[in-house]
């Protein structure tokens, strides 16, 4: 399996854009479903404490990843600015810098969060009655942490030359493998939250494995070979200074998720349980965004270094009027079948209800989201990662955490908190919007003088 190469500097828009996308959102579900189906059994089949638990930990646990999921942005916008100015070497070096980067990192943040696990889960407010199998739920998960901080890096590395196929069919293996695990160590093996915990761990290190093992293959672009794992540090300096603030960025939006739960912990278990399942639906609306803004990332960063930014405005122009108008679909599709979608999830009425309270107050909002993502991508991927952390600091930490804190102590209800996201889309879309516009302008008249002095 050698994948494809897309070429995203120059033909049709529409045909490559498209074929980089479809598997970028496949894989989007299969990874997802690591964590849903996790959901899926403990809803219905443990009780809403053990779901409790695993929404309790989700967090923390994407915290402790995001940092690093940016520096894998990083590493695909400085390798795919290479790849568009058609200097091979300089993108293989990126990607093996970076996963050797990535390693390290991965094995420091196991470490750490196995010595604080509990003191963060308390930090956060997590009621003692699900203290318990939130710490055994994310002590476990926490094993794989290394292994998905390699496959992100080298996934990425593969789709700065324009192969998501690869990564697609390897999370359909190993996703189809966990639901498998997850009935096996839940329902013939009862160990409980622990059981989809392993199942998760065992999975997603298979799939690091198996992304590896295709990187290394003969006829590879960016081979990835063990021989070449040293750090560059030149090149390390680079992907730091696009992907650092785009980690820290991740992770300040995590945090303002973190805030949000520190205010629902304090609705009880209910809530807890509430929000949690609004989450694990609104990941699968939320997966043709993610794609979308990887693939603007992408196609910015490949034709900023081809220097086609008339080319670049088009494209972003086209994912994001795309993105919103499929996401619309998805969220009006909930919207139409509320209750049967949510019943999936969780066989607990009152949590169901409680989550449906959260659903109305934002979904109808959702296709504003795209354009947040798509030119905050984009400007990302012309390598102007400090202007979109500044940006995304104001809106969806700073304003984020002010309303929240007002909205809690003035009407203290599940609605006024889930009414800060939809707020905050709005705010940070026209930021982007406006940022991205006038980047581009001024790229696009440098551009000209360039051609005018040719």
């Amino acid at each position: 399996m050698r994948g494809q190469t897309i070429d995203m500097t120059r033909g049709p828009l529409a045909g490559p854009l498209v074929r980089f996308i479809l598997p970028l959102i496949g894989s989007s579900i299969f990874q997802q479903l690591y964590n849903t189906v996790d959901f899926l059994f403990v809803g219905n089949f443990l009780d809403k404490t053990a779901a409790a638990a695993v929404g309790a930990s989700a967090t923390l646990i994407t915290c402790t990843i995001g940092l690093f999921s940016g520096i894998s942005v990083g590493t695909s916008v400085v390798a795919s600015q290479a790849v568009g100015a058609k200097d091979v070497d300089r993108a293989e070096k990126v990607v093996h810098s970076s996963v050797l980067f990535g390693l390290v990192g991965g094995l420091l943040i196991l470490a750490l969060g196995l010595a604080f696990s509990p003191a963060l889960l308390r930090v956060l407010r997590t009621p003692e009655e699900v203290m318990p199998q939130a710490l055994t739920y994310l002590r476990i998960y926490l094993l794989s942490v290394p292994m998905l901080i390699f496959y992100n890096m080298v996934s990425g590395g593969m789709r700065t030359y324009g192969d998501t196929r690869t990564p697609f069919l390897v999370l359909v293996v190993c996703g189809i493998l966990n639901v498998g695990l997850d009935a096996l160590f839940i329902v013939w093996i009862p160990l409980g939250v622990a059981g989809v915990a392993i199942a998760t761990t065992i999975t997603q290190s298979l799939s690091a494995l198996l992304i590896g093992w295709f990187a290394s293959r003969p006829g590879r672009i960016l081979r990835l070979s063990a021989k070449k794992l040293h750090m560059d540090w030149g090149i390390l300096k680079a992907v730091l200074f696009v992907g650092l603030p785009t980690g820290v960025q991740t992770v300040i939006i995590t945090v303002s998720n973190v805030m949000v739960q520190y205010y629902i912990n304090d609705f009880g278990e209910t809530a807890v349980a509430a929000f949690a399942t609004y989450y694990k639906v609104e990941n699968f609306v939320y997966l043709p965004i993610m794609a979308f803004g990887q693939a603007a990332t992408t196609f910015a960063g490949q034709n900023t270094g081809a220097g086609q930014f008339r080319r670049l405005r088009k494209g972003i122009v086209f994912i994001t009027l795309a993105s919103s108008v499929l996401v619309g679909c998805l969220a009006g599709t909930v919207l139409l079948f509320p209750r049967a979608i949510f019943g999936l999830f969780m066989k607990d009425a009152e949590v169901v209800t409680n989550a449906l309270k959260i659903v109305m107050i934002s979904y109808p909002f959702y296709w504003v989201y795209p354009f947040l993502e798509m030119p905050g991508g984009a400007v990302r991927g012309m390598g102007y990662s400090i202007h979109s952390m500044v940006l995304v600091i104001l809106n969806l930490c700073v304003i984020r955490v002010s309303l929240l804190a007002v909205f809690s102590r003035t009407y203290h209800t599940i609605e006024s908190l889930g009414s800060v996201y939809p707020i905050t889309w709005a705010t940070a879309a026209i930021c982007f919007v406006a940022l991205f516009a006038i980047l581009i302008t001024k790229k696009i008249r440098e551009e000209d003088k360039i051609k005018d002095k040719g």
